[in-house]
């Protein structure tokens, strides 16, 4: 059997084709970055939640201490940043640490106020230029936060937790 001379022949593609293609690139690229953004934000909410509770437990155990710490955070927070740390979402922070205390989010970061910045502005091989130091609860489990949900998610798996605990108390 003898081939066609159309069939030997190669069809350039398009630029329909690729534009097509750029297009997919870019598609992919911008949701892989906006995931990467919402679950860098759930593990910062995480980390500032254990902040705020670790700060609670070992000042004054008063309610109003710790009503003035979460209102004066809140104020600062918002005149650097802006929107997003009103009292009650710093409160929903440090319930969504205490809801998902067991996990790991695999970031090191200073405690307590440690920080120990190097003088460089951009720090190479992957160096923070801090001192890096784990949490004393992590266990080194790889357990840390699904990329794919986003913090809209993790309150409503809080708001399930609480309604848990709440029929497990009754029982």
């Amino acid at each position: 059997m003898r081939k066609s001379k159309k069939a030997l022949v190669k069809t350039s593609p398009s630029p329909a084709d690729l534009f097509d293609r750029v297009v997919s690139i870019l598609e992919r690229a911008r949701a892989n970055v906006v995931r990467s953004v919402n679950n860098n934000m759930v593990v910062a909410y995480w980390l500032i939640g254990r902040e705020i509770v670790q700060e609670l437990q070992s000042g004054e155990k008063r309610a109003e201490y710790g009503k003035k710490l979460i209102e004066d955070i809140s104020k600062r927070l918002t005149v650097r940043y802006g929107k997003g740390f009103s009292t009650t979402n710093l409160w929903y922070f440090r319930q969504f640490y205490t809801s998902f205390k067991d996990r790991n989010p695999g970031i090191l970061h200073p405690m307590g106020g440690e920080s120990k910045v190097s003088e460089k502005l951009h720090p190479a091989g992957g160096e923070s230029g801090m001192e890096e130091k784990r949490h004393p609860a992590d266990n080194g489990s790889p357990v840390g936060f699904n990329s794919n949900l986003t913090w809209s998610h993790y309150r409503a798996l809080m708001r399930v937790e609480s309604e848990r605990r709440l029929i497990e108390s009754k029982v």
